[in-house]
């Protein structure tokens, strides 16, 4: 249906800029009094006409346009929500079972009067606990879902993942999207080379900010031999695997980056890949496109 209202609207520009061609064409051809319809009031009247028409049925299309916009963009956000409630149930379910056998360790150390094991259990476990949860807290509700479903997803993975946040995000709703899009990607190409990794599966994500910019890191263990240049990354299509349809999400990012006047910083040296994303703080306070 989207793609229908846009043909329309492309339709109606385009019937408008021959009308308009014509219109222009006549008054310029009429000095010269070459192809002149016999009744030029006429054949003015009805072009304008015409004209006054698609203009008004172009702003009923533009409106059309801009709420499935918004539709769009909603159920965007209401799938992450959902991804994070699905998590969320994950986690409960397996927390439950969980639950249920750490209990029956502790109920049979207690029956044995172990009482020295049981503090040193429940230490453990906590212990544990600590570990598997992670606090996040960015400013927005959208990347803190994001962040905590992917890695959650990590770390049930085997990956050893550290975050670190230091910064309150502040974000206009409209750039939410293409945030989410830039740590989504960054994100999920860290998650896809810990998985190509047998040992030393590890992700570290930093978000911080400076007076200027917010500053958005990246880093995982890289498990690739051949020295590229770091600029190869972000060309579309590059992917170290060399296959078809892989290798857009840098390209993905870099482009946001761009559109945001901010910076890319890549290191790939002593077997990491390392990223770094600095967007400056008015483009995504700002209502700048």
């Amino acid at each position: 249906m989207f793609k229908n209202i846009y043909k329309s609207a492309m339709l109606i520009y385009v019937i408008q800029m021959v009308l308009i061609v014509i219109l222009v064409n006549n008054n310029f051809m009429r000095s010269l009094d070459i192809f002149q319809p016999k009744s030029q009031e006429l054949f003015r009247l009805t072009i304008g006409i015409l004209i006054f028409v698609l203009n008004l049925f172009s702003i009923f299309v533009l409106r059309e346009l801009y709420r499935r916009f918004k539709e769009e963009r909603q159920y965007l956000i209401n799938s992450l929500k959902f991804r994070y409630i699905e998590e969320q149930n994950r986690i409960y379910r397996k927390n439950h079972h969980d639950i249920k056998n750490h209990l029956m360790v502790i109920s049979a150390l207690l029956k044995e009067k172990k009482y020295e094991e049981v503090e040193e259990y429940l230490s453990s476990y906590l212990d544990e606990i600590d570990k598997n949860v992670f606090n996040i807290n960015t400013g927005v509700s959208e990347i803190d879902i994001l962040l905590y479903s992917k890695l959650s997803n990590a770390k049930s993975k085997g990956v050893d993942v550290k975050f670190k946040c230091t910064a309150e995000i502040k974000c206009s709703q409209r750039h939410v999207l293409n945030l989410v899009s830039i740590l989504g990607n960054l994100l999920d190409n860290a998650i896809e080379a810990c998985e190509e990794m047998k040992h030393d599966k590890y992700i570290e994500v930093e978000i911080k900010e400076d007076p200027i910019d917010y500053i958005f890191r990246v880093k995982n263990k890289y498990d690739f031999e051949q020295k590229i240049p770091a600029g190869t990354f972000f060309e579309e299509g590059f992917s170290t695997k060399g296959e078809e349809g892989r290798g857009e999400g840098l390209y993905i990012v870099k482009n946001i980056t761009d559109k945001y006047n901010g910076t890319i910083n890549l290191n790939t040296d002593e077997g990491y890949f390392d990223i770094t994303v600095e967007i400056p703080k008015f483009s995504l306070e700002g209502d700048c496109n």
